[in-house]
């Protein structure tokens, strides 16, 4: 019998990098065409920062954590772990962009990645805890 060995990433891990992946692009676009209709950086990327919020509550629960309780307590758990998150990446953005004066999209590439690898074990542990069978 040939065995094939674990992925690197585990399912869970591979559906959070993915659905995260699909908001964070939807945040970036968000706020690149706001700062190209003129709005100040820090200002569009805390509303990119939302709408990608938005879009990631469903995708984390249908490709990351599929056992999830029900909505009624994971959605306000989400709600609550999201505006945390929304916070920590405008304080972050606006340390690498402002203080350190790093470019914009290097300032939001860094934000972003202090920000999700909280954001996994905030989901998994406290928002989208799993259901045992």
């Amino acid at each position: 019998m040939i065995r094939f060995s674990p992925p690197f990433f585990s399912l869970q891990v591979q559906g959070f990098l993915a659905a995260g992946g699909l908001a964070t692009l939807f945040h970036w676009l968000v706020m690149a065409a706001l700062i190209g209709a003129g709005l100040e950086p820090t200002v569009a990327t805390a509303s990119g920062s939302l709408s990608g919020a938005a879009l990631n509550y469903g995708l984390q629960r249908r490709m990351a954590f599929r056992n999830a309780g029900p909505h009624r307590f994971t959605l306000w758990r989400y709600v609550g772990s999201c505006f945390f998150a929304w916070l920590c990446n405008l304080i972050f953005f606006f340390l690498f962009n402002n203080l350190l004066a790093l470019p914009v999209p290097l300032s939001q590439l860094a934000a972003t990645g202090l920000v999700a690898a909280m954001n996994y074990t905030v989901y998994q542990r406290l928002v989208f805890h799993e259901q045992t069978r």
